[in-house]
């Protein structure tokens, strides 16, 4: 799997500037950074060090993943 692609590029774009599903969030997340052994502090990193989103951007990213995560774990029973 690579996750550098257009896709995850779009996806970064997308998460930093409110235009994601709940679900599209939690997939996103999952496929490039959880299933690479990645995290938040990760994602920030790209954010901050790789695109034009801003603070602003970064911010609706962090709480965008951190809400749907926060809400599958409090939702989720198995």
């Amino acid at each position: 799997m690579n996750r550098n692609t257009e896709e995850m590029k779009l996806w970064l774009f997308d998460i930093s500037h409110g235009n994601l599903t709940d679900t599209d969030i939690l997939k996103g997340f999952i496929k490039y950074y959880i299933l690479y052994g990645l995290t938040i502090g990760d994602m920030k990193s790209e954010i901050r060090f790789h695109t034009g989103y801003g603070d602003l951007g970064l911010k609706t990213a962090v709480e965008s993943v951190k809400r749907v995560l926060n809400f599958v774990v409090v939702n989720t029973v198995l």
